[in-house]
């Protein structure tokens, strides 16, 4: 346990060093925050009993967990596992089994850090009033971060180089962004896509966040997503099982 919290204050350090990768993660689910915050403001859209901007909230909060548990998780793997860092790792006390869970944890506090700076926007900037259950809400959090970043790490088994690493990661992303309920309800999506939207992750955890946040939710509200949630943690997991390489 010492040797993971040593060396995930490491890897916080060396993460808030790299200002361009910093200013990513944190800055960029903020500004879309902004954006779309002033552009809808108090308007709402058809068929809606919220402003678009309490909508946009969750879903904002989701699209910031895959940032981190998706696009970092498993392009960073993929670009230390291409220079050697691991082979060289494996020559040291450090296990990689360390190292890779103290990655997973830097993440998380990232996660954490990125919704409590999103809330406090909404909150103090757009007038956003938030309702429900703290733990509840941080338990779908938890849940969703999980499983963003096993599917992150199930993409780096796929993925051989740093190079398509990229174009793997982003096609993920952006299909779970725009079909997960993010930026507006599934129920504007072509009736077709309405089944496969509604089973992506990210389109359970946005609509629990929002039961939550806005419905005063409870565990019997939301456990169906929760379920649905960690059914893909789990395939994630055994797909990370067959295709996950240290080399």
């Amino acid at each position: 346990m010492t040797a993971l919290l040593r060396q995930t204050a490491i890897e916080t350090k060396l993460f808030l060093r790299r200002k361009d990768e910093l200013l990513w993660t944190l800055a960029f689910p903020i500004l879309f925050m902004v954006l779309f915050g002033v552009i809808y403001g108090n308007s709402s859209w058809s068929g809606m009993n919220m402003r678009s901007v309490d909508f946009l909230m969750p879903g904002i909060i989701v699209m910031g967990a895959m940032v981190t548990g998706i696009m970092r998780t498993s392009t960073g793997f993929v670009q230390e596992r291409e220079k050697g860092i691991y082979r060289r790792l494996s020559l040291t006390p450090l296990k990689r089994e360390t190292l890779i869970a103290s990655h997973l944890l830097q993440h998380y506090l990232v996660i954490i850090v990125q919704t409590l700076l999103l809330v406090g926007v909404g909150i103090y900037i757009f007038n956003v009033k938030i309702s429900g259950n703290p733990l509840l809400f941080w338990l779908i959090l938890s849940a969703g971060a999980l499983c963003f970043m096993s599917i992150g790490f199930a993409l780096t088994g796929l993925m051989k180089t740093a190079r398509t690493s990229t174009p793997v990661t982003q096609m993920t992303y952006f299909i779970m962004m725009f079909l997960g309920g993010v930026f507006f309800p599934n129920s504007m999506l072509p009736k077709a896509l309405e089944p496969i939207a509604n089973a992506l992750p990210s389109a359970q955890m946005s609509t629990a966040l929002r039961q939550v946040l806005y419905e005063h939710a409870g565990i019997g509200d939301v456990w169906r997503h929760l379920v649905v949630i960690a059914l893909w943690v789990v395939v994630s997991y055994l797909i990370s099982l067959k295709v996950f390489r240290w080399e």
